[in-house]
């Protein structure tokens, strides 16, 4: 494909536009965002940062940080942050929330309109965030993604990816098994909006095969936070079929039995949220991250090219 079809192929910035931050956050609009100088972070974002063992001094960076609150989190927490996203819109947010923090914390907050690759730094950042983005970029941009991160990240740093949905929940589950007994239900659960901006749902042997391509170990993995999501939105139910889904799992009953069978190898069939932490050396990690059996075993398998080569038309829907 040549260089031009491909930035024709990219999703437009002003897709991201301040109906699709209204639509995105529900409740937390963005006037109380910036009240609460972005202190309401979602359940995902907390296992993020969680996740990045974070500590006084660091440098991090957030690529497609949207309206910043891990930058603005990490930089309550002493660490030096830049966010980077390329919707104006959405970072004219982010910049009101920075003016609502202290001097000093502002002092380590940067937040910048444009694509990142085109930022040129001689920071070496200890963390890169990738939350909620890799579905809106195809392989060759998140190819192009990961030389630019291996320039940046330190020897001993690591990259944290949260991506949903998990492709195989809508392709298999819903599309193979839901529509079976409910055949009433519509052919593709996504809206068209999400069919415009989610070009590239990953399953977790994709996001796994494109690290690797991309030349990172990596250890990908599914996170049930669906329950906590919906006590989430609880403060303001959303009108939309997400809100109809929170609504049902907020019963203690559905929530329990979900978890429940969330923790079966059931879960790659169920759980939306899948997490990955990249790293560039072997045993240069320096953070704690879960090993989960059933996914490693599911995307050693699968990443078999013997067996790839093997599977039925219908058994791709397994490989994306």
């Amino acid at each position: 494909m040549k260089q031009k079809d491909k930035k024709n192929d990219s999703v437009p910035a002003e897709k991201y536009s301040e109906e699709w931050i209204h639509d995105t956050w529900g409740w937390d609009t963005p006037e109380e965002f910036i009240r609460t100088q972005g202190r309401n972070l979602r359940p995902r974002v907390l296992k993020a940062i969680d996740l990045a063992d974070l500590s006084e001094g660091m440098k991090i960076l957030d690529i497609g940080c949207g309206r910043g609150e891990v930058v603005l989190h990490c930089a309550r927490m002493g660490v030096y942050s830049v966010g980077v996203d390329y919707s104006r819109e959405i970072i004219e947010i982010a910049d009101a929330a920075r003016a609502a923090h202290s001097e000093q914390e502002q002092e380590l907050i940067v937040f910048i309109c444009d694509d990142v690759k085109n930022l040129e730094t001689r920071d070496k950042f200890d963390r890169i965030f990738m939350l909620d983005l890799v579905e809106h970029l195809h392989d060759w941009e998140l190819l192009e993604l990961f030389e630019y991160c291996h320039k940046v990240l330190a020897p001993d740093g690591c990259i944290v990816i949260h991506t949903l949905p998990n492709r195989w929940v809508y392709e298999i589950t819903y599309r193979r098994l839901l529509r079976l007994f409910m055949p009433w239900l519509p052919k593709n659960p996504r809206s068209e909006f999400e069919k415009a901006i989610h070009v590239n749902e990953m399953s977790i042997v994709h996001l796994s095969n494109i690290l690797r391509e991309g030349g990172f170990k990596s250890r990908v993995w599914l996170q049930d936070l669906i329950v906590e999501q919906a006590k989430w939105h609880k403060k303001q139910p959303l009108s939309d079929k997400r809100g109809r889904l929170y609504s049902w799992l907020a019963n203690p009953v559905i929530g329990l039995m979900y978890k429940l069978i969330a923790r079966t190898p059931l879960k790659v069939f169920i759980v939306n949220e899948m997490f990955a932490v990249g790293w560039k050396f072997e045993g240069a990690l320096s953070v704690e991250i879960p090993f989960r059996l059933t996914e490693s075993l599911v995307i050693w398998l699968l990443s078999r090219r013997e067996l790839i080569n093997e599977v039925s038309l219908q058994g791709k829907l397994f490989l994306r």
